[in-house]
């Protein structure tokens, strides 16, 4: 039961977790107030973000009855059919006003509290904001945001854009698959072998 794709999803957590925090590392003191991602600024962005690392460690002391939740795809294909963008807005601007005056120091504690949560357990069955599933299901999505969101950070502070590869690797097949299963699979396969371009504004989360 639970992630059997072959990656060592834990490990390239941490290493996503670890590019996140280097990417907040390099924020200036004078760029926490500029515009982030659409409404929010680089302190709401990084804010919501974090909550990537945070979910983590909530989560694994919150266990489920049954699973839900097959994988990360479907954890995203959910929580899209339910979101309420007003909500999520909220929540980020919300996160980011608790990041204090040091920031920084907020974001590597739960970088770190998330790393010591996954150190104490195997693979629990956890419960999620859109139902249960398996942690190391669930720690892609996890991946997935906190590579996302690292680009989009470095590009609102001026930082280089390198997504180490393995964490592209697992956002990339997690995207695709929610795609796939949304019936877009055959307009991103066309994008990514140079058949076609996606129409603009297309997002499959």
């Amino acid at each position: 039961m639970g992630n059997s794709n072959g990656i060592d999803e834990r490990r390239v957590f941490e290493t996503a977790a670890g590019h996140f925090v280097d990417m907040v590392h390099g924020i200036a003191a004078d760029q926490w107030d500029r515009p982030g991602l659409g409404d929010w600024s680089v302190r709401a962005l990084v804010g919501h973000t974090g909550r990537a690392l945070s979910t983590v460690a909530d989560y694994i002391d919150r266990p489920a009855d049954d699973q839900r939740i097959r994988d990360a795809a479907d954890y995203y294909l959910t929580a899209a059919a339910g979101a309420d963008p007003e909500a999520v807005r909220a929540r980020g601007e919300q996160a980011g006003q608790a990041l204090g005056d040091d920031p920084v120091s907020v974001v590597v504690a739960a970088r770190d509290r998330a790393l010591a949560a996954l150190a104490r357990v195997d693979n629990p069955l956890i419960q999620t904001v859109v139902g249960g599933m398996y942690l190391l299901d669930y720690l892609p999505s996890r991946t997935t945001e906190l590579a996302v969101h690292g680009m989009d950070v470095a590009r609102a502070t001026g930082q280089d854009v390198a997504v180490p590869a393995e964490v592209v690797e697992v956002a990339t097949a997690v995207l695709g698959a929610a795609a796939a299963r949304r019936g877009d699979g055959e307009a991103v396969l066309a994008a990514l072998t140079g058949r076609s371009a996606l129409p603009a504004g297309f997002t499959v989360v």
